[in-house]
């Protein structure tokens, strides 16, 4: 009987179950289920099975998104037993998540908040004025008073300031765009001061009063965060590493001289000469980057590359622990839980050192910020769809219903919320894409964006409501106590998952 149990020919469907060796009636088998068409041979049912077996990709699909568009019927028609029709919660609700967070990551773009000029060649014809510079610029028509524009003036300028003088000893040809954007930025601040001074009718002694203070906090400021303002005045490599010698080797005579029992001021100065380190580590970078850009032209990178390349620039942070005098440090001065093994302990230094780490990458590039939101969202909302499922079962413990029916509700009601998050960053889409070109479509879509947020609780107020039962007023209650409870659990578990994140990243 070797046509049953025997690989059928390509084109003949075989009598025989291929699996089990029932004898077979119809497209599949009545004992075991297989289908009688081999995948192997035929490569559109091995498509088709894929799709099918992720997301059931039929008619019940679409049945199942058209109800879902009305509150609770789906949940309602599933728990009567009119299961065949609709796709199953569990699956509906994975695909339609996954769906809607990698829209969203297409759709949201996050720019590095890069300040920096891009130098371009002289020979190129522009006069020094960058789209950057241009960029920054436009910082002023956001500010309010003569202390803010004050501020962002001196910024600006202090970082000019800062690149023109790296570079003009390397490459004196640099010089003149650094001039030019300081120039800019000089014009724009007393163009926006012109505007203050004019809508808030303010005096010439009012007018100086105000700068005057600001100039006041600004260098206030600068005193405080400055911890090594030698470092900061080297313009060579070679001045940073004599710098970083002169005050290293202070430090170790010092250390060189304190006994052996003085275990806090060894520690005081084991990190200080590693801030210096440090210190000498990132002016070293600021001139690097400075001689790079000087030397690249027209196009230069994010500063989160330079970052990269070179090493971290930003040398003012510090990172203090549960109110620590001392900055925290995985060896110097790390974090100790008494009550855990020695191995835990320096997994969680291990951990808080890659965040560290991380977080200054995202003080270059935010958009690794955005990603790690949205990357935990889907996360919690399927860690906590089973907390809803039993915040709905002790909300009505009387209703004798199973903790299972609960959960059908919770996923269909999460799948919901997929959909109009979903629908939500299409509109984003199509507004980035259209209102550019018709200004008009900006309204439209964010009329339509306002009405599905306020939409959202409606709905599942109304699904309470039809799925259970209850009158209005009881139903009122369970709804506001279930839902400040969930969306305060769901907050806690983003914000931890996204720290987790970050670390892992």
């Amino acid at each position: 009987m070797s046509s049953s149990t025997g690989h059928a020919s390509h084109d003949v469907h075989p009598t025989h179950c291929e699996n089990c060796g029932a004898a077979l009636q119809g497209h599949y088998c009545h004992d075991c289920g297989q289908s009688v068409v081999n995948p192997i041979r035929h490569a559109a049912h091995a498509m088709e099975e894929v799709f099918e077996a992720f997301w059931h990709l039929d008619g019940r699909i679409f049945r199942t998104l058209r109800d879902l568009l009305s509150p609770g019927r789906v949940a309602i028609n599933y728990l009567s037993g009119q299961r065949a029709k609709y796709v199953a919660p569990l699956r509906l609700f994975v695909v339609l998540s996954v769906l809607t967070f990698f829209v969203a990551q297409l759709v949201i773009h996050v720019e590095s908040q890069d300040t920096t000029v891009e130098l371009l060649d002289e020979g190129a014809g522009n006069p020094g004025r960058t789209q950057n510079v241009n960029r920054e610029n436009k910082r002023f028509a956001t500010a309010t008073t003569i202390e803010q524009v004050e501020r962002i003036r001196a910024t600006q300028l202090a970082e000019l300031a800062e690149g023109r003088d790296a570079v003009s000893t390397m490459l004196p040809h640099v010089r003149k765009p650094f001039e030019v954007a300081m120039v800019d930025v000089n014009t724009a601040a007393d163009k926006r001061i012109e505007q203050l001074v004019k809508t808030q009718d303010l005096t010439a002694n009012e007018v100086e009063k105000e700068k005057a203070a600001a100039r006041k906090e600004i260098e206030a400021e600068r005193s405080e965060t400055k911890s090594t303002p030698e470092m900061d005045k080297a313009k060579t490599l070679a001045e940073v590493e004599t710098l970083r010698d002169e005050q290293v080797r202070k430090q170790q005579a010092e250390l060189a001289a304190l006994k052996p029992t003085q275990t806090a001021e060894r520690r005081r100065l084991q990190a200080e000469i590693r801030e210096t380190n440090e210190a000498a580590g990132c002016r070293a970078a600021q001139l690097q980057i400075a001689a790079a850009r000087g030397s690249e032209g027209m196009r230069t990178r994010k500063a989160a590359a330079d970052a990269r390349i070179y090493g971290e620039t930003n040398c003012d942070g510090r990172l203090t622990l549960f109110g620590s005098d001392e900055p925290w440090d995985e060896e110097l001065n790390p974090l100790v839980v008494s009550w855990v093994p020695d191995f835990v302990n320096k997994w969680i230094n291990r951990q808080i050192a890659h965040g560290k780490d991380n977080v200054a990458r995202l003080q270059h590039d935010p958009g690794l910020f955005v990603k790690a939101m949205l990357g935990a969202v889907p996360s919690a909302l399927f860690l906590l769809v089973p907390v809803f499922a039993l915040l709905l079962k002790l909300a009505y413990v009387g209703s004798k219903r199973l903790y299972l029916e609960h959960l059908v509700v919770a996923l269909y009601s999460h799948a919901y919320l997929c959909l109009a998050i979903l629908t939500f960053f299409l509109l984003m889409a199509l507004d980035n894409a259209i209102t550019p070109k018709w200004p008009g479509f900006g309204w439209i879509t964010g009329t339509l964006e306002f009405l599905i947020w306020m939409w959202m609780p409606i709905y599942l107020w109304i699904m309470q409501k039809r799925v259970y039962g209850n009158g209005w007023l009881l139903t009122s209650l369970r709804y506001f106590v279930i839902g400040n409870l969930y969306f305060v659990l769901l907050g806690f578990a983003v914000v931890f998952i996204t720290i987790a994140s970050i670390v892992r990243m």
